[in-house]
């Protein structure tokens, strides 16, 4: 969630109040001073109302500020009554990020979703080959949980999930999903599940375990395998195609998707994609792909179609610290740095921007397959909490692991490159 912006949701609001008018009964003698005294008291009642009216239909402003974290400030002024909404997200992405360049994480990781020693499960304490995490600013983790066909959160310090979406059985009901494999909230604090094997897009409203589809398959609107899912602080949906081998935009409103990189068909171009698999938009508008089959991450800038590698090396699969085996998933910090889920050789990588400089390895650097808590099996997604947390969706465990980013000691270097 994290990509910080400002929206504004204007809403001007004015009350009105009836003045109900107040029934005098009639005297049957009137006397000169009497009707003076009448006429007076009316004057002065005119006046009043008057006033009093122009008071409750006036107009008073209330400046109102709510984030997802904070409460609503209201301030009133006498004469007026308008109110505006300034509403501050504050979704957890490359915005709201502050992560050092010179950050190391502890090679230990910590178990905070599925069970510590590696082995699936059905049940809320278990995973089962989960593909794709989101974590918002409450350090809620979504989950997508392929095998078992749901979408799970977990609330920070606990050890069981919550049903969000799918209800454990494959199928193409509201209620269903068929091996979910991309997972994220919206600005609305809906929970968008790329429904890969049903191969649309499902939006499930807070609260709520009935889907609704944004976007499905159709010879008009093709729709394929879908690897993963992003959306941009503008509720812009991003999805990896691989049966396509492109990334498709969709935007608020309209099931229709935009292809936007990778429609020139399979192959090692400067424009192509081969199995593509994670994408990440960065606060620039930038694209990066996990182009998986070529051995490269691609980063694309706003409004082009030709990509550039910023990690690996196009077609030239290896372990060394220049080179990638299968990267799955793709992250970008607040430097423009890169951080990568190597899953063939079971381990994370960073790139800074000197791209020439090649990888450092930071996560499962023995290159060993394990269980043990500085091991890595097939890692499929990589995510940052808003603390610089390193989060990591250890596919061939069934669980999610989080690595600590370590205290800073020393002053930084500013961003390489």
């Amino acid at each position: 969630m994290s990509d910080q912006r400002l929206f504004w949701a204007p809403a001007v609001h004015q009350s009105a109040f009836d003045i109900q008018s107040c029934s005098t009964e009639k005297q049957n003698v009137w006397s000169p001073s009497v009707i003076g005294f009448v006429i007076g008291a009316l004057v002065v009642g005119i006046a009043l109302a008057a006033i009093l009216t122009l008071y409750l239909h006036g107009v008073t402003k209330n400046i109102i500020e709510a984030s997802l974290n904070t409460g609503t400030t209201v301030t009133t002024t006498a004469n007026t009554t308008t109110t505006t909404s300034i509403i501050t997200f504050v979704p957890v992405g490359i915005y709201a990020l502050n992560i050092p360049t010179c950050a190391t994480w502890n090679y230990t990781g910590i178990t905070v979703a599925g069970n510590a020693n590696g082995t699936s499960g059905s049940d809320l304490g278990s995973l089962s080959s989960p593909t794709s995490i989101f974590i918002d600013n409450n350090n809620t983790l979504y989950i997508a949980d392929r095998d078992n066909h749901r979408v799970v959160k977990y609330f920070a310090n606990t050890t069981s999930g919550i049903l969000v979406a799918g209800n454990g059985t494959p199928g193409n009901t509201s209620f269903q999903l068929n091996s979910p494999k991309g997972v994220a909230v919206d600005q609305y604090g809906a929970v968008i599940v790329a429904d890969s094997s049903n191969y649309r897009i499902q939006s499930f409203s807070p609260g709520t375990v009935s889907g609704t589809t944004i976007a499905i398959n159709s010879s008009s609107n093709i729709l394929g395998v879908m690897r993963d899912l992003h959306i941009d602080v503008n509720n812009n949906i991003y999805v990896t195609d691989s049966s396509s081998n492109r990334v498709t935009e969709f935007i608020p409103f309209n099931g229709i998707g935009v292809p936007l990189v990778g429609s020139n068909g399979t192959g090692n171009g400067t424009t192509q994609l081969s199995s593509p698999y994670g994408n990440f938009v960065d606060d620039n508008s930038s694209l990066y792909v996990a182009d998986f089959g070529n051995q490269r991450i691609q980063k694309f800038l706003l409004g082009s179609n030709i990509g550039m590698t910023v990690a690996g090396v196009s077609s030239m699969p290896g372990s060394t610290l220049s080179l990638l085996n299968g990267p799955i998933s793709v992250t970008a910090d607040n430097n423009g740095y890169t951080y990568i889920a190597d899953n063939g050789n079971v381990r994370i990588m960073k790139w800074t921007t000197n791209y020439t400089a090649g990888g450092t390895c930071l996560i499962g650097c023995s290159g060993i397959s394990g269980s043990s808590p500085t091991q890595l099996y097939s890692p499929r997604d990589v995510k940052f909490d808003q603390y610089g947390n390193l989060y990591v969706c250890d596919q061939g465990n069934h669980r999610i692991q989080k690595f600590l980013i370590q205290t800073i000691t020393s002053t930084c270097p500013p961003p390489s490159g």
